[in-house]
């Protein structure tokens, strides 16, 4: 594949402007050299903050744009990468190539083929001697199907006497494709002498040996492939593959096991499982397979096939049903979905519903061998993105730092501020109602504070001030805390951040109420009139802070914090709109983009919500990248 970035090869580029303010200048240029200091040393994210500084003073500083995106792209965010290349282009002039070369490497990761092949032409036209954008864009012809035109760039930079791994394993992977078998096996070879330790290349050699039926040296390729790295995925997966064609499924199906160890979003993997389960009869196990699979690509027809039939033959009619319909709904020229759901409906003593299926897979089986060759491309095309698998066989679990920072970013709530540390709080006019003429200034945060005595008067416990107010409320004392709150609303019924904290005040009534149900369920005594009032109280919560809203309607933190609780309630259309609208309102509000990417790739806005971690992460939200790395590098198209 196209080769990364290196780190060191953004800072060769030194673009010099003049800038109208002497003054504004020289903070730029501070900020743009500390930032590539960063980057020197892979501190990505302060880089960023930086380059941030310097676009805002700045807006058509291009070398800001083009470190910017140098950071986003070794922090695999490739939409926010190319977004940020395109405005080094645009800002810039055309001949600026570096930037058309790197976004070409963008595009190619984002599966934006022609546009990276059209970027990576541009900086050839300027660059014709330069064999490792040839090996490039062989690369990327590869990834189009011309085979014979990524051959010929391997060729040309061969003649220049680069000594590069990369242009013999793409060479041979063309040659592969051409069924040159000979001939990928002698590039393979190559591509091994000069990196002995390249365990991709003897997984790609053995494939090639799988492919000439000679499964023993295909298992040798990848034994060895393991025995350099033993977490390898993409060796396990093809050993399984093979193990299959030597009937050894015990052993195939450890290599799968395997493969979903390193890799849980593997729908390959789970597909490939699946169909040995259900090859060796065990039905549960296949359908659970083709769940997972669902899951992670919810409209790959041909697991719903597999799964309906399974279900089919297990007697669950009604499940194999639904799948049938399904199909159908996605593709209506599925004529076996047709005629496998007639039997089924004739089985329930559907007889009309049957017959009526039975004619209409005979007029789609008409229908297909009338279409003539455009429409039936047309068809293919549709069912390639109906057939659609994701994998990323990256060689190594998700880390637990991975795992804990997928999360959604919680509620704001208020508490005082302390000195002159604020790197956590966010001040707003809002709260200057309620701030106090001796100093005390109140301030949001949605981080964990650890709270003490000393932050209160004793002998004003019960006096229903703002100090003792957040104070009892964010040590859990409800009960005090509400009534308290409850007597400032009665005296002042339109103080929207009386009715903000009544709603935090209730939130935290429920997680109270909700550890304390946590060990009722365990021991069996939980009901549903619990479920009824927990979902009363959520509801009563947005109404507190509908009610800060109406009073307040540019108040972006009531509407973010609905927003999270909407999400508690399955409305997930409506917490969207109010991150929506809290970042209309304030569109740097970090924690809205990166939530409003949490619900948009539930609601299977995949693209959009990688977006908005994107924007996240600019605004220093670090668990966006997390989330880019593990979910944003295989969106489908």
């Amino acid at each position: 594949m196209i080769r990364k970035i290196s780190k060191y090869a953004f800072l060769l580029i030194l673009i010099h402007f003049s800038y109208g303010n002497v003054f504004a200048q020289y903070r730029v240029e501070v900020f743009l050299e500390s930032a590539k200091r960063d980057i020197e040393k892979s501190n990505y994210v302060d880089a960023i903050s930086k380059l941030n500084l310097c676009i805002t003073a700045e807006p058509t500083n291009v070398e800001a744009y083009f470190f910017r995106a140098a950071c986003k792209y070794s922090l695999f965010d490739n939409i926010g990468a190319e977004q940020d290349f395109t405005s080094a282009l645009t800002k810039y002039s055309p001949y600026f190539y570096d930037a058309f070369q790197y976004r070409a490497q963008v595009r190619y990761r984002l599966g934006n083929y022609q546009g990276a092949l059209e970027d990576v032409n541009m900086a050839i036209s300027k660059q014709n001697k330069n064999a490792r954008l040839l090996i490039e864009r062989a690369f990327i012809r590869l990834a189009l199907s011309n085979y014979s035109g990524a051959i010929e760039d391997c060729n040309e930079a061969l003649q220049m006497n680069i000594l590069s791994a990369d242009v013999y394993l793409c060479k041979a992977a063309a040659e592969n494709a051409l069924l040159d078998y000979k001939a990928a096996i002698s590039d393979y070879d190559q591509a091994i002498k000069i990196t002995p330790q390249n365990e991709d290349a003897y997984v790609r050699r053995g494939i090639v040996k799988y492919n000439m039926e000679d499964y023993q040296g295909a298992i040798q390729d990848y034994n060895y492939a393991i025995s350099i790295d033993s977490a390898c995925s993409f060796a396990y997966y093809n050993r399984a593959e093979t193990q299959i064609k030597l009937n050894d499924n015990k052993a195939a199906l450890n290599d799968y096991n395997i493969v979903l160890f390193y890799e849980p979003q593997n729908s390959f993997a789970y597909f490939n499982r699946g169909v040995l389960f259900s090859n060796m009869g065990r039905t549960l196990n296949a359908i659970e397979d083709f769940n997972k699979v669902l899951l992670i690509n919810p409209n790959n027809i041909q697991a719903l096939f597999n799964r309906a039939k399974l279900k089919q033959n297990a007697k669950d009619l009604n499940g194999a049903i639904q799948d049938y319909d399904k199909i159908i709904e996605l593709y209506p020229y599925f004529m076996e979905a047709y005629f496998n759901r007639a039997q089924i409906k004739f089985e329930l003593n559907d007889k009309e519903g049957a017959k009526k299926d039975m004619e209409t897979g005979k007029v789609m089986s008409d229908v297909f061998h009338a279409k003539n060759n455009s429409q039936l491309s047309r068809d293919s095309s549709l069912m390639v993105n109906l057939l659609h698998l994701s994998a990323n066989f990256n060689n190594s679990p998700k880390s637990d730092l991975d795992t804990l920072n997928i999360r959604f970013q919680p509620l704001f709530y208020i508490i005082p501020k302390k000195g002159k540390d604020n790197a956590t709080y966010v001040l707003s006019p809002f709260l200057n109602k309620i701030n106090q003429p001796n100093g005390q200034t109140f301030v949001f945060t949605n981080h964990e504070i650890s709270f003490n005595d000393s932050m209160v008067d004793k002998q004003q416990e019960t006096a229903p001030t703002w100090e003792n107010i957040i104070y009892k409320t964010n040590i859990f004392y409800v009960k005090e805390a509400k009534q308290l709150i409850n007597e400032v609303i009665q005296k002042d019924s339109l103080n929207s951040i009386a009715y903000f904290q009544r709603a935090i005040i209730s939130y935290r009534e429920i997680e109270l109420l909700s550890d304390y149900t946590e060990g009722i369920t365990a021991s069996g005594l939980s009901n549903e009139a619990d479920k009824i009032k927990e979902k009363n109280a959520w509801l009563s919560i947005i109404n507190d802070f509908t009610k800060a809203i109406q009073l307040q309607p540019t108040f972006s933190i009531a509407y973010f914090n609905r927003a999270n609780v909407k999400c508690r309630v399955l409305d997930f259309e409506g917490a969207l709109k109010d991150y929506e609208t809290a970042i209309k309102i304030d569109p740097r509000f970090a924690e809205a983009h990166y939530n409003a990417g949490f619900v948009m790739y539930y609601l299977n806005l995949k693209s959009n919500a990688c977006i908005e971690f994107s924007k996240a992460g600019e605004l220093g939200l670090t668990a966006s990248y997390y989330f880019i790395k593990n979910y944003c590098t295989d969106i489908p198209k």
